[in-house]
């Protein structure tokens, strides 16, 4: 089977998907997050792995998007250790740089760096780290990126500062696929939208309280094209779950406007 992994190599992505599927796993790779929620929809790729979350960026936007709007499951997750590093073709100093390439969360999780380092730098913005690596390679002005380590390996370039994230920067990655595991395992995943009117929300959460289910996660996002409407996103510890799941399902669908089963599954090992 062939999964998908968000490319070029050399990407935080492609760590954590060797770690989740192992060294011999076939690849293909996809330019966005949003292009591998489309392969594996589509039925081109058997699954992939998606970042979800980070520690110190929060939630990864296009997944989100992509849980919503896509016909997927939640097969797994793992959660690995960002390292990133700020990288140029030349040992420039920071003060001769003109110009930071970045993809928007690794921006975010070194925000402190660039704000105190590189005040006032013309910042663009790219889909993967790699690919702001990558481009170091053709670009005119001195210009510098944050990504991998191994995308300074893969591309020649010189780390010119290293670990510029900080400490306990890390990622949670999740396996979608278009089939759900058909087992009830100690995670589950939901999302839920609610009639607009007061108190919808209170009498949602209510089901979860009856049942004794704890949620680890509860997050709303707004719904497109639709203003002042929203969705929630949901984890949830199943692992003591009183009661049979199907039914607790049940009985929150009658206090949403619309309810989907993410999946069921072990929660993130640490790779």
């Amino acid at each position: 089977m062939i999964y998908g992994v968000l490319g070029p190599r050399g990407t935080f992505s492609e760590e954590a998907t060797l770690k989740y599927w192992g060294e011999e796993v076939k690849l293909r790779e996809a330019g966005s997050i949003t292009q591998l929620f489309d392969l594996v929809t589509r039925g081109e790729i058997a699954g992939a792995l998606v970042p979800i979350d980070n520690t110190m960026a929060g939630s990864i936007e296009p997944t989100m998007e992509g849980l919503a709007t896509h016909q997927v499951f939640i097969r797994g997750e793992i959660s690995i250790s960002i390292e990133q590093h700020l990288m140029a073709s030349h040992d420039y100093r920071l003060d001769e740089l003109e110009l930071l390439i970045s993809q928007p969360a690794a921006l975010q999780q070194c925000e402190q760096f660039v704000r105190d380092n590189m005040p006032g730098i013309r910042i663009e913005i790219t889909d993967s780290t790699t690919r702001a690596a990558q481009l170091l390679t053709v670009e005119k002005r001195k210009a510098a990126a944050i990504a991998h380590k191994q995308a300074a390996e893969l591309y020649g370039l010189k780390i010119i500062r290293a670990g510029i994230s900080g400490q306990d920067n890390i990622t949670r990655f999740i396996h979608i696929a278009t089939q759900d595991s058909k087992c009830l395992g100690d995670k589950s995943s939901l999302i839920f939208s609610l009639p607009d009117r007061p108190g919808a929300l209170w009498e949602a959460l209510g089901v979860f309280a009856r049942r004794n289910i704890n949620m680890t996660k509860i997050e709303s996002r707004p719904s497109k094209g639709q203003a002042g409407r929203f969705w929630f996103y949901v984890e949830l510890d199943t692992s003591k779950l009183n009661g049979d799941f199907s039914s607790f399902l049940k009985e929150l669908e009658t206090y949403c406007e619309s309810c989907r089963f993410l999946g069921s599954y072990q929660p993130a090992f640490r790779g």
